[in-house]
């Protein structure tokens, strides 16, 4: 029996190379959406992986042993289709989509990467060029140096703190050093592929186990070992030369979808600060004029979650903000907790966004790849709208109470020397 997610069946099913995929027929336009998960943590220790897998992912559609770059993007474009690479520290992901009625073009041209991509030096040499370029722009942006500091500060040395290398990591990575990391962890056993849009899932399941039967492993892939969570109610200024405003980044202890209590401090974080008529945006933007926008949310990092609060202001009124920021988690988690306006106005906001977002084969196919990554079942997508409603508003006080204390967030603030220490 296969599950239902907006009113269209789910085929959901494991091929023999350990390989689990989804597909979702969605005729609306004649195209479909592809999303291929690969686990791929580093091990505790490993200093070289993240700088090895950001090259492995930006060379794997470049060349194979039958097809140099030239042809795969030939090929691809003649079948109206795309595909891309990219990696975090929990899996490695390619998107792509193609005309319905080229499917076959472009699972094939994905069999051959994922089979026999040959990560010639002269391309990994092409790719480092280009990769030491993005590392260099990251580290001049404001949002990516704070969010770098924030996963610093939470996990120390564990490989979840590290998104992006350092350029001297990625200029001593080798082509063997690429090769060797997709033989032992590009696998299909432990790693889901999607597929959503006109397509038959019966027929399309067939042609994926054809395509990729060469696509085998004698391991599973590996998952990125939890990271700790964190503690403590400090937040650390660091300066940063040159910075024209303050960034906030606040972190505590969360619930991840496979939780019960998910819904319910979803609804209060939304209310807290999960858009725009949320009680931070309206605190710091509307009445104080310190911040454009500011937000809050939860985020999984490989079986831990966090709820993270984020915000630029200008120098000045840095701590004025994040003072601000504790007296209004002290007061959802205590003295003023959610109202039932407030929770169904979060409630409806909540379902819209949702609905809108699965509506179309792309949303429908990134919610799909991330509840079958998080350990879901795909029935989860129907059930979410419906949990939303039946969630009280008692379970969204209590959930406000035990996990937006102001006391469990800890941070970082980054700004010019003259934001000086409390």
């Amino acid at each position: 029996m296969t599950p239902s997610v907006n009113d269209r069946e789910v085929t959901d099913l494991t091929l023999p190379n350990g390989l689990r995929v989804l597909v979702a027929r969605r005729p609306a336009v004649p195209l479909v959406q592809l999303r291929l998960a690969v686990p791929f943590g580093a091990a505790p220790g490993d200093d070289t992986h993240v700088a090895v897998a950001e090259l492995l992912a930006a060379s794997l559609l470049s060349g194979t042993a039958r097809r140099d770059r030239a042809t795969i993007d030939d090929e691809l474009a003649t079948a109206g289709a795309a595909l891309t690479a990219s990696v975090r520290p929990q899996r490695l992901r390619v998107s792509g989509h193609a005309l319905a009625e080229e499917l076959d073009t472009l699972a094939e041209v994905l069999a051959d990467c994922l089979t026999g991509a040959a990560y010639r030096p002269d391309v990994v040499e092409f790719e480092r060029t280009r990769l030491l370029q993005r590392v260099r722009l990251a580290g001049t942006l404001p949002e990516w140096i704070a969010r770098a500091a924030l996963l610093r500060h939470c996990f120390g040395d564990h490989p979840a703190a590290v998104e992006t290398p350092d350029a001297e990591q990625v200029g001593a990575v080798t082509a063997e050093q690429v090769a060797a990391l997709h033989a032992t962890r590009l696998v299909p056993n432990g790693s889901v592929l999607v597929l959503v849009g006109d397509v038959d899932p019966d027929a399309a399941v067939a042609l994926l186990a054809e395509r990729l039967a060469g696509w085998a492993a004698p391991h599973p892939a590996v998952a990125l070992g939890p990271p700790p969570l964190p503690t403590g109610d400090t937040v650390v200024l660091r300066h940063r030369s040159g910075a024209q405003q303050a960034d906030v980044r606040l972190a505590a202890p969360s619930l991840a979808r496979v939780d019960p209590g998910f819904i319910a401090l979803r609804l209060a974080d939304h209310v807290y600060g999960g858009y725009f008529s949320s009680r931070l945006v309206h605190r710091l933007r509307e009445e104080r004029g310190y911040v454009y926008t500011a937000s809050s949310g939860i985020e999984e990092q490989a079986g831990r979650a966090l709820s993270v609060i984020q915000f630029g202001c200008a120098p000045e009124h840095a701590w004025a903000a994040v003072d601000e920021t504790r007296t209004l988690l002290a007061r959802i988690s205590d003295t003023a907790p959610p109202t039932a306006a407030e929770i169904e106005a979060a409630r409806g906001h909540l379902a819209g966004i949702t609905a809108i977002s699965e509506s179309t084969q792309i949303g429908l196919a990134e919610a799909l790849c991330g509840v079958a990554v998080a350990g879901l079942d795909p029935r989860w997508l129907t059930r979410f709208p419906v949990a939303l409603h039946e969630t009280t508003d008692d379970e969204v006080r209590a959930a406000a109470q035990r996990y937006l204390r102001a006391e469990a967030y800890t941070g970082v603030l980054l700004g010019p020397e003259k934001v000086r220490p409390r």
